[in-house]
């Protein structure tokens, strides 16, 4: 699994994935933050995360590198949990999340799942399909997967939701992302 972008939402994501067996690669343009991070150092306070954060690292299942390519290379299912800024209209600016999925579009050689973890309104996933089509010589599916975390309870909002929405056409993107969240939705 790849992560797209470490903050809030990203990171959280990304640690409570690994804590179920999965190896996670979390990726972010900021390489002091990726430096601290492969150190240990968790960038932000949220109770717990520090130490499923430590033991997840310490057991190769969880990893940090500025390079997206490296990120998505052996990944199949790709989070993008990137900033969705409000813009001077108090839209939603999607220039972060559509200028990854162009890049991702560049460098997906194989099959993958991308997923919008980001906030982001309706009509989002069919931009997002759209900027890696521009580019992309493989089969993907974009799917939305909106996230429910409450600050000061995200990683047990995480590891045992209330709810767990899945928007997709797929079936195939469907069965894979069932079983990714069987472990939290027992």
């Amino acid at each position: 699994i790849a992560v797209v972008g470490t903050g809030y939402v990203g990171l959280v994501t990304g640690t409570c994935l690994a804590e179920t067996g999965n190896d996670v690669v979390c990726v972010d343009i900021d390489a002091d933050k990726v430096q601290r991070m492969k150190n240990g150092i968790v960038p932000i306070y949220e109770p717990h995360l520090d130490v499923i954060f430590e033991r997840n690292i310490k057991q190769n299942r969880l990893s940090f590198t500025t390079n997206l390519n490296e990120a998505v290379k052996d990944a199949k299912i790709i989070f993008l949990a990137l900033p969705t800024p409000p813009g001077e209209d108090g839209s939603a600016d999607l220039s972060y999340v559509l200028g990854v999925a162009e890049e991702l579009g560049k460098i997906i050689s194989d099959y993958k799942i991308i997923i919008d973890k980001s906030t982001v309104p309706v009509g989002t996933a069919e931009k997002v399909h759209n900027a890696v089509a521009k580019n992309a010589k493989v089969e993907f599916d974009i799917v939305s997967n909106p996230e429910f975390l409450r600050e000061g309870f995200a990683v047990d909002d995480f590891l045992k939701p209330d709810r767990v929405v899945i928007e997709t056409s797929s079936d195939k993107a469907k069965e894979i992302l069932e079983e990714l969240y069987k472990p939290y939705v027992r």
